[in-house]
């Protein structure tokens, strides 16, 4: 079975980096489609526009920063890939919402750990929507026997039924 597609959207003005990590896709048969831009603007125009599964932010960009954006991604799981970074940037964009920070280093190398980084973002997701999925259930199913409770009072360990004047009697009665 093939894999499936990742759509990820790369908000990076540096026309290097976005053609480096464009030729180490197509390099390594990554299973991604990639849509590059290179301004705030861009961005939250395709990020209207389209559904991306992870968002790959630069820190500068010509018109804002990425930390701009963070807000405006809301449910896409993102991740600040900066060469300009520092523990400040970092805690903040943590604070903001981007799932994971990585900092470019001169020789790209950072390249070859960001599809697992991508992978791990993806799977923590995942993991999230269906803790998600499975609280909504829980309360769902809650509610029930709350309803159910009132309806026939049953003692669990005698299988007695309990009548309207409080009094317990057996159930075939």
């Amino acid at each position: 079975m093939p894999k499936s597609h990742i759509r990820i959207l790369l908000v990076d003005d540096d026309e290097i980096d976005l053609e480096s990590f464009s030729r180490h896709i197509n390099e390594t048969g990554l299973p991604y489609d990639l849509i590059s831009v290179r301004s705030k603007a861009a961005a939250l125009r395709q990020i209207k526009e389209s559904i991306f599964d992870v968002i790959l932010l630069d820190f500068e960009l010509g018109d804002g920063t990425g930390l701009e954006l963070l807000p405006e991604i809301q449910d896409t799981p993102a991740i600040m890939i900066t060469g300009c970074g520092s523990e400040k940037i970092a805690v903040e964009a943590m604070r903001l919402g981007a799932r994971d920070y990585l900092i470019k280093d001169s020789d790209r190398s950072y390249l070859t750990v960001l599809p697992i980084t991508i992978e791990n973002v993806l799977a923590r997701k995942r993991v999230e929507d269906e803790q998600e999925r499975l609280i909504c259930e829980l309360q769902e199913a809650l509610a029930q026997v709350k309803s159910l409770q009132g309806i026939l009072p049953i003692c669990g360990r005698c299988k007695k039924i309990r009548n309207d004047q409080g009094a317990w009697s057996h159930v075939e009665q």
